[in-house]
């Protein structure tokens, strides 16, 4: 709920005679305030301004990194898939999962990635250190696109809950 205005505060604001000040030029006021200094008297033109790309994200390195180092260690230490067939490399898909989900921090013994965020970025590192026509590239991107597709239908459930006034389609047979 949005607070309401004092009533000393709604009769500064209809008095008669008062001119709305536009946010620009407040926003220019309050960085005068701020540093002393004389704002700009020109605002750029919107064909003018130049859009700035953030710097590149880049992962920190993955050797420093002794989760990292320990997680890949221990999808090495899977056993491969016995065959070629679907089967086969879907157990090791799951696996890889399973490890993923259970990868314990071994400095602290905690659970190393409790969000899906933290999966996946610990997947794509994984990912950028493995060779891509290894049985585990595949296993790893399948874990990826399954993390993907769970953040997927968790946001779908929330908008769900949000627009159904906080009551989820599954508690209305209840």
């Amino acid at each position: 709920m949005i607070p309401s205005l004092p009533p000393s505060a709604l009769g500064r604001a209809a008095a008669a005679g008062d001119d709305l000040i536009p946010l620009q030029q407040r926003l220019l006021a309050a960085a005068q305030d701020a540093d002393g200094a004389a704002p700009p008297t020109e605002t750029p033109k919107t064909g003018d301004a130049k859009p700035v790309d953030p710097p590149p994200f880049k992962w920190p390195d993955f050797q420093s990194d002794p989760v990292a180092v320990a997680f890949l260690a221990a999808l090495r230490g899977l056993p491969p898939p016995a065959t070629d067939s679907q089967e086969d490399k879907q157990r090791y898909a799951d696996a890889v999962g399973k490890l993923l989900r259970d990868f314990k921090d071994p400095a602290t013994g905690e659970l190393a990635f409790t969000t899906l965020k933290q999966k996946n970025d610990m997947i794509q590192r994984t990912l950028e250190q493995i060779d891509e026509h290894s049985p585990l590239h595949t296993a790893l991107l399948t874990s990826l696109v399954s993390n993907m597709g769970i953040g997927s239908m968790m946001t779908q459930w929330m908008q769900d809950a949000i627009m159904s006034g906080g009551v989820p389609k599954e508690m209305e047979d209840w």
